[in-house]
């Protein structure tokens, strides 16, 4: 009798999923059609997370300032966008940490916070250090950070972009409906349990129910963070100092000169280094010949 009500609770379940299914099918599709698709690229936007729906008839008007949220009270519901942007900015040498402590400055002030980071120097024998900083910025935000980073050093490139998951958003919403509903009924099922071998089965059941609500709360928690707060990545690179300008070339012939001369110089001290053994030899044997002569080649010309 058990196994008979517990078949028909499971078709009930069944019979549950497709309606929630179907509803959710229907919720995305009226928000895919009242939100605008999201295009990416550099200077397009997104719309905020936190943008306000129209009051409803009978209720007061809102007093918070657009792009603002008050602490204590529920974001309202809208289109859900993750954001992202990709800054690369150029310093002058020397002046790494300075745009560093700048760049974080603006995200702090922005109650935003530090993902992540590294830094490395240069290879190339000089002391360039770059770097790439990610942080998590609120999504109402997001345009104000950006602009702010801009000026921090010259951009070199600036790359936004946005992905729309609010048709996902409400998908993982009817699901974890549908799963709640099932966990109900297998619960309301359980306490007409008679044997052992039921209440196993009905709570093997019971576990697979609880952990699909457990993912889909968790991809639901996921979204909400990734739609609240965008992610922007910074790159810092200091620039090599540019060499002095030498409008009439007086510099640069005097450099060449004095190239030259160190190339002279430097091939007459390898001759002479070659050179120096032999001529200390044939000067060794010069004075010996001359010696020799003096004492015998006199004694010859006497006798």
């Amino acid at each position: 009798m058990v196994r008979h009500k517990l078949l028909v609770l499971c078709g009930a379940a069944a019979v549950l999923a497709l309606a929630a299914c179907g509803a959710g099918a229907a919720g995305s599709s009226a928000a895919s059609v009242q939100s605008a698709p999201t295009r990416a690229g550099v200077g397009a936007q997104a719309p905020a997370d936190s943008a306000a729906k129209a009051p409803a008839s009978g209720s007061a008007p809102s007093s918070t300032a657009p792009g603002t949220t008050v602490p204590g009270t529920t974001v309202p519901e809208g289109p859900r966008v993750q954001r992202n942007a990709t800054i690369v900015l150029q310093v002058a040498d020397g002046r790494f940490d300075r745009a560093l402590d700048d760049v974080i400055a603006v995200a702090e002030a922005a109650g935003g916070y530090i993902s992540g980071q590294n830094a490395q120097s240069s290879d190339q024998g000089q002391p360039l250090r770059s770097g790439q900083v990610t942080f998590q910025v609120p999504a109402d935000r997001f345009e104000s950070v950006v602009n702010g980073m801009r000026g921090k050093g010259t951009a070199q490139s600036v790359v936004i972009s946005g992905t729309d998951v609010s048709q996902q958003y409400v998908d993982f919403q009817a699901r974890l409906r549908n799963a709640e509903a099932q966990r109900d009924a297998v619960l309301a099922l359980m306490q007409q349990a008679r044997s052992v071998n039921d209440t196993i089965q009905i709570q093997n059941q019971l576990g697979q129910i609880t952990g699909q609500i457990e993912q889909l709360k968790g991809q639901i928690d996921f979204l909400d963070h990734s739609t609240a707060f965008a992610t922007v990545a910074v790159t810092i690179r200091e620039a090599a100092a540019a060499p002095p300008r030498d409008d009439w070339g007086l510099q640069t012939a005097t450099s060449q000169a004095l190239h030259n001369i160190t190339i002279v110089l430097a091939g007459l001290i390898l001759v002479l280094g070659t050179a120096a053994p032999l001529l200390v030899a044939a000067g060794i044997a010069f004075w010996v010949g001359r010696l020799a002569w003096r004492r015998f080649g006199t004694r010859s010309l006497r006798a």
